[in-house]
């Protein structure tokens, strides 16, 4: 299908589909930055300003969770001095 009947179609899919009823749903989104195995006892050992070793660096790709399902894969920028993830690919 050429770009021009595509994008027709996607209009009139648009057009068909009101989803304004949509607008309002707020849904659980999760990003995981990385994930770590602790004993009990060291669990309840943890104090403010201990640091926790992940099984990722910073460069690597995070997931995004929909409700607990694999979304996408994100990441991680820094934007107006706080973290956020840009969304790389949909799972």
């Amino acid at each position: 299908m050429d770009e021009k009947k595509e994008e027709q179609l996607n209009g009139t899919i648009q057009e068909e589909l009101d989803l304004q009823f949509l607008h309002d749903i707020n849904l659980k989104l999760t990003g995981e930055v990385g994930r770590t195995k602790k004993n009990f006892i060291d669990i309840l050992r943890l104090k403010e300003g201990d640091i926790i070793k992940l099984d990722k660096n910073l460069e690597d790709y995070i997931e995004i969770y929909l409700r607990g399902q694999l979304f996408a894969i994100g990441e991680l920028v820094v934007v107006n001095e706080k973290y956020a993830v840009r969304v790389v690919d949909l799972a």
